[in-house]
């Protein structure tokens, strides 16, 4: 019997100090317009020593709109927004699209944890998908997708 392991984000202000966090199974800490604290563990134990979140989210659960999480910040879920999406959708372009979408937010993660090269790396390929699209479906798309997400 395989036992799954909950993964949760929890969401502080920016100025939280996370270098009391010990003795917890941390996957990251991501900061930007907040502190976004990854953890496989029980939310409590990060509770206990920073106080109440402005929000805790299971990360099986993740919902939201792709526009609102990007420009939060929030890169990790509104990654995991537009995979669910990029994975339903047959449509090349719009894969294309959303896939690009996706790299940025993974290049945004990157920049956030200072690894500069990578982050360039994956916005250069972000970049490529979006140039090989015609130029007069991408406001379409944008739309479409913030709207939908």
């Amino acid at each position: 019997m395989e036992i799954k392991v909950m993964r949760y984000l929890l969401i502080y202000p920016p100025n939280v100090d996370t270098s009391i966090l010990d003795n917890i199974k941390i996957v990251d800490i991501r900061k930007c317009k907040f502190t976004e604290i990854d953890i496989q563990d029980d939310p409590e134990k990060v509770i206990k020593k920073l106080g109440k979140p402005l929000e805790i989210v299971n990360t099986s659960e993740i919902k939201g709109n792709f526009a609102s999480l990007f420009s939060d910040c929030r890169f990790w879920e509104a990654h995991e927004v537009l995979e669910e999406k990029w994975k339903i959708n047959n449509n090349e372009m719009e894969r294309k699209y959303l896939q690009a979408l996706i790299l940025i937010c993974a290049s945004m993660i990157k920049y956030l944890k200072g690894q500069k090269e990578i982050s360039d790396k994956l916005l250069n390929q972000a970049l490529s998908l979006i140039s090989e699209l015609p130029e007069d479906v991408l406001p379409f798309f944008y739309v479409r997708f913030c709207l939908n997400s």
